[in-house]
């Protein structure tokens, strides 16, 4: 009988499972809104083959994300198939904004995570532990499995892997995607946001938050809104940032941009950061009868150069990482 160190510990287990689903949790295609409930209140789209075709995106996969991710799986020595370059999206969505409140994450994959997951299963059953760190829950009417007793996850759902941190939000994410219960494929909800370019890789959307208790004071323009969308993607070698507050009513919207346009000019004359004083002289912020919107763009490279300093590259590094830049853009004719 081998011995529990050369098993993986319960810190191993949890840093893959979720270093794989937070790596998740950063479009192949667009937002499937029949997978998302109908009482969804807020959603999170996130397109990781789109991501990594960017600038920004490619050197934060090559020179940050692949290395963290790589240190997890030496610690481990322990190859599972699930790994951020097979992710292709992740879609989260919820019918509150409690802290402690449901949500469904379902993740689209080439992974064999039934695999993996049957890979760890056995890998807890062989250690010494009483309560194991993975498990299979229920193999009908579907493969359920669960995580340290508070993540449940569902590998074949319709294609795709789903997350939570309930067995009844299983089911319910399971009979969305399924057909059974109403879904956001047929609902007006999130539809009246102006349209943006095609190449975004992230996209949240929420509505009713301006009912919520604990909006901070110097967030009370929220009280004037009815939702909200928050879009980033890469166009034209420019990081793009778009957001999006729907008013109450033309009244309230007109309050919203009054109230951004000063924020934008306080925080201007108050602030000696030249880079902070450059993005805020080219923010655009305008109305559209209830939408406000709020657009920034700023150089991708330089996005990247500030990511890599962060995270300790050098000089050498980010004029790499400009010749690299230089060098997509000429394969793609962007």
């Amino acid at each position: 009988m081998k011995t529990k160190k050369e098993f993986m510990s319960k810190t191993h287990i949890c840093s893959l499972v979720c270093a794989a689903i937070a790596g998740a949790t950063t479009f192949a295609a667009p937002l499937d809104r029949s997978k998302v409930a109908e009482e969804a209140k807020w959603v999170v789209h996130l397109d990781f083959d789109a991501f990594r075709k960017t600038a920004v995106g490619s050197q934060l996969t090559e020179k940050v994300l692949q290395p963290k991710l790589a240190e997890t799986e030496a610690e481990m020595k322990f190859d599972l198939s699930l790994d951020f370059k097979n992710i292709s999206s992740l879609t989260a969505y919820g019918p509150s904004f409690q802290k402690e409140g449901d949500g469904v994450l379902i993740l689209s994959t080439t992974a064999d995570v039934k695999k993996d997951l049957d890979t760890l299963v056995g890998m807890a059953a062989l250690s010494d532990a009483e309560e194991k760190d993975v498990t299979m829950v229920q193999q009908k009417p579907y493969l359920l499995y669960n995580l340290k007793g508070s993540v449940f996850i569902a590998p074949n759902v319709g294609g795709s892997v789903l997350v939570a941190k309930s067995k009844e939000q299983i089911e319910r994410g399971r009979e969305v995607i399924e057909g059974r219960v109403p879904s956001l494929a047929k609902s007006a909800l999130f539809k009246d946001y102006p349209e943006v370019a095609d190449t975004f890789f992230f996209l949240g959307m929420a509505e009713g938050f301006n009912a919520a208790k604990n909006i901070p004071p110097q967030a009370q323009v929220l009280r004037e809104t009815e939702g909200g969308r928050l879009v980033l993607g890469e166009k034209d070698k420019n990081l793009f940032v778009n957001l999006v507050f729907k008013g109450k009513n033309e009244e309230s919207s007109l309050k919203i941009q009054q109230i951004l346009q000063g924020l934008c000019a306080l925080v201007s004359i108050s602030q000696q950061n030249e880079d902070l004083t450059e993005l805020l002289s080219q923010t655009k912020i305008a109305s559209a009868g209830r939408n406000v919107s709020v657009d920034l763009r700023f150089p991708a490279a330089h996005v990247v150069e500030k990511i890599l300093e962060k995270h300790g590259h050098g000089e050498h590094d980010q004029d790499e990482n400009e010749e690299e830049i230089v060098d997509e853009k000429k394969e793609t004719g962007n």
